[in-house]
């Protein structure tokens, strides 16, 4: 109990060591110059990262893996018609985006898809399921109409489809919906367009819905639909969750964040590909509008001639941001399981990428926060009015939308502060989490068990001295 006290002292010691200095946030305007040098910021988050590290690795791993333990069974919720519900408010509530962005106004900023959709949809409600849990299995936009059909043709509401998905083909789909999503966000030339966005995303349902119609419920979203992988993992970093009890009931769990990553299996390869890709598309859109990668490219920052110029090599650095995070990760739980030992380093692979979780949570949070404070609002506005009617549903007539707080020097610190926060506290814990899932490849054998944590330690302290740079680096565009 002493150690694992005195490890969680250390570690918030080191997370707020790395809060000592700030920089320009690559997602805010750029207002201010910096006071104090940027290398010591930099140097203040990667150290506290990598001392986090040293300090682990002189703690036995049954102390970390001990000190996530623990959690509290709270009373039973309801099944049955109660999922039922709420899987048809989910369904209802996507029909109705559809609507709104095809009835609705033309300006995106006032459309209520466009701004649910990559506002509450993309950032919130990705944090929230590291929060929350996976409620998104409850409501996404598939289970009530699929179970519907299911029924009214005499097949069971949750049974197999008449296709079998084959082991190789799970993730793969995933892995290509995913980062159609992310180029549509990323890379095209209108992806807040009401009319195409309603289009593509009635496109990306009827995927889904076919893929559960054919695959079946289960293991289509398991395995073929990406917001459901997505969520499903990081929500193994939320304090909540439920689990169903052998008499059928469902109970509501409190545990340790990060807790049922520990006791997780191993990903699948294509899984695998699938996390780090989720990490590298939010990695590459802050390299995209760096000064570096604009330069790189020979466009102007300060003349930013719109995305057309750069679809191109916006497209084929998606995919090279990828490739080359995966290589990277490969090569490093490859280097710690020869440097063990080890004679076959694909189990490595599999369990290791699940202690970046907290790290693509991080980087969500800070990459989006300042685009969620401005547009949260925006949101307000296109509910209040969803088809351009002059209705008042929320009373906000006259509400106006304020930006002022990327001009206060007080109030763009603390956004400074959050975002090097988030990036350090992230990094910090999944070092923590690496070290217990790391444990399970030792076999019992601390020498091993330290030696093997090398590579992937040095690939997270990088990795945190790149993050840090893309929040100190100028952009444009």
């Amino acid at each position: 109990m002493r150690i694992t006290k005195t490890l969680w002292g250390l570690i918030a010691l080191l997370a707020f060591l790395g809060l000592a200095s700030t920089a320009y946030a690559h997602t805010s305007e750029r207002g201010y110059i910096l006071l104090l040098p940027t290398e010591y910021y930099l140097l203040g988050g990667t150290l506290s990262v990598a001392l986090s590290f040293m300090i682990l690795s002189l703690s036995e791993p049954r102390a970390v893996i001990e000190a996530f333990r623990g959690g509290l069974n709270l009373p039973w919720i309801p099944a049955g018609l109660f999922d039922t519900v709420l899987s048809a408010i989910g369904f209802l509530s996507f029909a109705g985006l559809l609507y709104c962005g095809v009835e609705g106004a033309r300006d995106p900023l006032t459309n209520p898809l466009p701004m649910v959709i990559w506002t509450i949809g993309w950032i919130g409600v990705t944090v929230a399921h590291a929060v929350f849990g996976n409620f998104w299995s409850v409501l996404n936009p598939w289970r009530f109409p699929v179970r519907l059909v299911r029924r009214l043709v005499g097949a069971s509401a949750e049974g197999v489809g008449p296709v079998s998905l084959p082991n190789w083909a799970k993730g793969w789909p995933a892995i290509l919906l995913f980062m159609g999503i992310a180029w549509y966000e990323l890379v095209s030339l209108s992806p807040e367009d009401p009319d195409l966005l309603a289009f593509w995303v009635l496109i990306f349902w009827g995927i889904g819905f076919i893929g559960c119609l054919l695959f079946g419920e289960a293991v289509w979203l398991r395995a073929g639909e990406p917001l459901s992988v997505l969520f499903r993992y990081l929500s193994l970093l939320a304090p909540i969750s439920v689990k169903t009890n052998p008499d059928g009931r469902r109970v509501l769990c409190l545990s340790k964040p990060g807790s049922r990553v520990l006791d997780s299996e191993p990903a699948s390869l294509a899984i695998s590909l699938f996390l780090l890709l989720s990490l590298a598309t939010v990695s590459f859109d802050g390299l995209s509008m760096t000064f570096w990668w604009l330069g790189l490219n020979d466009i102007n920052p300060l003349e930013f001639p719109g995305r057309s110029a750069v679809t191109g090599i916006n497209s084929v650095g998606l995919l090279l941001a990828w490739i080359t995070l995966a290589a990277l990760y490969g090569a490093s739980v490859w280097g710690g399981e020869w440097l063990r030992g080890a004679r076959d380093a694909k189990p490595a692979l599999g369990l290791m990428v699940l202690s970046i979780l907290p790290i693509a949570l991080a980087y969500h949070i800070s990459h989006y926060l300042t685009y969620f404070l401005v547009n949260a609002q925006w949101v307000l506005i296109a509910l209040n009015d969803p088809l351009a009617t002059g209705a008042n549903l929320l009373g906000l007539q006259g509400f106006r939308v304020t930006a002022s707080f990327l001009n206060s020097p007080d109030s763009v610190e603390r956004i400074w502060q959050i975002q090097v926060a988030a990036i350090s506290i992230g990094h910090i814990w999944a070092v923590i989490l690496a070290h217990g899932l790391s444990s399970r490849l030792s076999g019992g054998r601390p020498a091993r068990h330290l030696v093997g944590q090398i590579p992937l330690g040095l690939l997270m302290v990088a990795y945190t001295l790149f993050g840090l740079w893309l929040l100190s680096s100028p952009t444009g565009g």
